[in-house]
């Protein structure tokens, strides 16, 4: 489809976006394209295509453009699914963390007021100088006085930085600096092969004021962790979830058939020999009819809404990121359905415009032993701070392992509008700059891990995004009142 539409602009003399591409489909391209040709437009920008659409006249039928048409375009250049990149060599580590730094390094360069050096240069100057470098932590300590010693590395070379202990609750900050994180350091050269760090600069997102171009209210549903199979599993409710989609209590009917978009973010069954004693607890101990009653829950969902389909550790993948999609085998009668689109894990996909990261989240827990503030409880905290790193891999190895791949799919590439988590058990919504964060509850009871563990899961909690409005609704069917609340 995108090659004939590029042909079609072509012979227009039109230049159009990756990103103004994903707006256009077989019933509008032309009808925009020729109001463009009009306007003399030549090299054509997203938001004027966004603008065209907005002004479009509906009431002729010739020259309508379906709003009410699913809008979303899946990143497949983005996804590990059916790519081979990995022979297991020493090699493949290296291009692995070589393409981390390219990238995080380059977005690092564009900051206003850095001069970048390399490390090799960094140690030829005198003392006093200044230097920003750029850096991949290789080692951290605190040292006798109670300063931080960091040791990073770059392509050319490697060097220590001392941050000296001014202030408790700034150097705190600086405590949270992880392995493996490429930063950027403003320092001052103190000897040959060390550095006085000043700043430490993050890769970071930046703010963008991110207006939606949905008229109507549109919404996205988000679940995640169902553990089909478990004896734990919450099956009146999630049967209750599915009766709901179908408007069957005819409760919350004005939100209901609104829902356009479900995103099912990994673990959809229990799995088989993930964890010590598992047998014991599964109600289903075969993992092909785990997935077969999956399939008859999911087939009962409206086919107008198109589904979005993530794996986590808990399914039949390789239990390393990133993951694939959850082959066809497991789930022949959905992956013959339209509306169901499976992914790996990350995966990215923009829907009605908005740039949507979905990630199950196990890396996430390197993030929870390390980071004191952000606990299991609020893994919107955690990913916060995935999102300040640009990188799903902070610490190869810690509490996750990743396949050594020539191409790092756990950077992130782009910039995010909406990041969906699972993983822990907890649902949570907030904020950070434009980024809306939303992690997942679950549909398991607590288990005796989490019981031992002290994590106490929040239960059957659907979150609904509003494309529209950019609010978030929770609808609850662990509680009886099963209520509609806003999540500010």
């Amino acid at each position: 489809m995108n090659s004939i539409i590029i042909e079609y602009a072509k012979n227009k003399n039109l230049i159009i976006t990756e990103e103004g591409l994903r707006l256009l489909n077989i019933d509008n391209y032309k009808n925009i394209l020729d109001k463009l040709e009009l306007e003399n437009k030549v090299f054509i920008k997203p938001e004027e295509i966004r603008k065209v659409i907005a002004s479009t006249n509906y009431k002729n039928p010739e020259n309508t453009i379906n709003l009410n048409k699913p809008n979303f375009y899946i990143f497949d250049k983005y996804d590990v699914t059916n790519q081979t990149l990995s022979q297991g060599k020493v090699e493949d580590f290296q291009k692995l963390f070589l393409d981390k730094y390219k990238v995080l390094s380059n977005i690092i360069k564009t900051r206003e007021g850095f001069n970048y050096t390399t490390i090799e240069s960094a140690k030829k100057e005198l003392k006093n100088k200044d230097v920003d470098i750029i850096g991949m932590v290789y080692e951290k300590r605190l040292t006798q006085k109670g300063n931080l010693m960091i040791t990073v590395d770059d392509p050319t070379g490697k060097i220590r930085l001392v941050i000296v202990n001014k202030d408790e609750k700034e150097f705190l900050k600086y405590k949270e600096i992880l392995l493996d994180n490429v930063l950027g350091f403003k320092c001052v050269v103190l000897a040959k092969d060390i550095l006085i760090c000043n700043e430490v600069i993050y890769p970071d997102i930046p703010y963008i004021n991110k207006i939606s171009t949905v008229k109507d209210d549109k919404y996205m549903a988000i679940i995640g962790d169902t553990h089909i199979g478990s004896k734990l599993f919450l099956e009146k409710e999630f049967n209750d979830f599915i009766n709901w989609l179908n408007l069957k209590d005819n409760e919350n009917k004005e939100v209901v058939e609104k829902i356009k978009y479900l995103v099912i973010a990994g673990d959809l069954v229990d799995g088989v020999g993930i964890y010590p004693k598992q047998f014991d607890e599964l109600a289903i101990p075969d993992i092909f009819e785990q997935y077969r009653i999956f399939e008859n829950f999911i087939l009962r969902i409206p086919q107008n809404i198109e589904i979005f389909i993530i794996p986590g550790n808990h399914d039949a993948v390789r239990l390393s990121d990133p993951q694939p999609a959850i082959p066809e085998k497991f789930l022949p009668k959905l992956y013959a359905q339209k509306n169901i689109h499976f992914m790996g894990s990350p995966a990215w996909v923009e829907i009605e415009g908005f740039k949507t990261l979905i990630y199950h989240g196990a890396a996430l827990q390197g993030i929870y032993s390390t980071i004191k503030s952000a606990t299991m409880d609020k893994p919107d905290l955690a990913i916060k701070e995935i999102l300040k790193r640009r990188d799903l891999m902070p610490q190869y190895g810690e509490r996750q392992t990743f396949v050594p791949i020539e191409k790092n799919f756990m950077v992130l590439r782009e910039i995010p509008d909406i990041y969906i988590g699972a993983d822990v058990h907890h649902h949570a919504y907030s904020k950070y700059k434009h980024c809306h964060m939303i992690n997942t509850s679950c549909w398991q009871s607590i288990t005796d891990y989490q019981v031992e563990k002290g994590h106490v899961p929040t239960l059957a909690k659907i979150m609904l995004f509003n494309f529209k409005n950019q609010k978030v609704l929770i609808k609850d069917f662990y509680k009886e009142e099963k209520k509609l609340e806003l999540q500010e």
